[in-house]
């Protein structure tokens, strides 16, 4: 009978350790990502791959969805915070959205649409401004 507590008591602190781990990835707590990889495209042009420093990437960028924004982080200073414009927190992912200089009359503004999984933290964005299209490909970690 004690084997069989023991397990049913593992099996179900499993479950919540599980549950707390996917926890980290569905808005409910801070992100810091970083990029790993980034595919530029031009208007009639050939994709190819970018720096970050080549296309004035981040190092990394926070997501705060208490405050609904993100503040992107270079050389270990923090930019002006922009707003979440949408967060969805579907079955496996997470999916947040908003536009990068969106202020009226503002030169290189950025539509984007981030995608985070659940369970890795694995991270694919897609940004379109006047154009140009990025694809970017990274990795998040709960703070």
């Amino acid at each position: 009978m004690k084997v069989f507590v023991r397990t049913v008591f593992v099996f179900v602190a499993s479950l919540f350790v599980m549950t707390a781990i996917a926890a980290d990835f569905d808005g409910s707590e801070p992100l810091m990502c970083s990029f790993a990889q980034i595919v530029e495209c031009d208007a009639g042009a050939e994709c190819r791959s970018m720096s970050n420093e080549s296309v004035d990437a981040p190092d990394f960028v926070k997501f705060d969805f208490k405050k609904k924004q993100v503040v992107a982080i270079s050389a270990g200073v923090e930019n002006a915070p922009d707003d979440l414009d949408n967060v969805l927190n579907l079955d496996n992912y997470l999916v947040i959205q908003g536009v990068q200089g969106g202020a009226e009359g503002t030169a290189n503004s950025l539509a984007w649409s981030a995608t985070i999984d659940h369970e890795s933290g694995h991270m694919s964005v897609a940004a379109a401004g006047e154009k140009a299209g990025f694809v970017v490909f990274g990795a998040c970690t709960a703070i």
